[in-house]
């Protein structure tokens, strides 16, 4: 299959190095928290100077061809 590949115009074998450097992205969960997202200040009814955004949590990990590899991360707080 790699023949088959490499046979394929433009298509060049990565070095040990470069396949290292190879970032698979991320796999990430999200959860709603019912809350109101504000980071202008707590009660200010904004966030970035806009109207309030409901309120999520997301957390994520690394993955690999999706799938996921290494620890999540904690949950932080996003407008959704």
């Amino acid at each position: 299959m790699l023949k088959n590949i490499l046979n394929l115009e433009g298509a060049q074998e990565l070095s040990k190095q470069q396949q290292k450097a190879v970032n698979g992205g991320k796999k990430c969960e999200i959860r709603s928290t019912g809350g109101l997202y504000e980071n202008d200040g707590e009660g200010t009814g904004t966030y970035n100077g806009g109207n309030v955004a409901n309120c999520c949590q997301v957390r994520c990990r690394p993955s690999f061809l999706g799938v996921g590899l290494g620890s999540w991360s904690g949950w932080e707080d996003t407008p959704c």
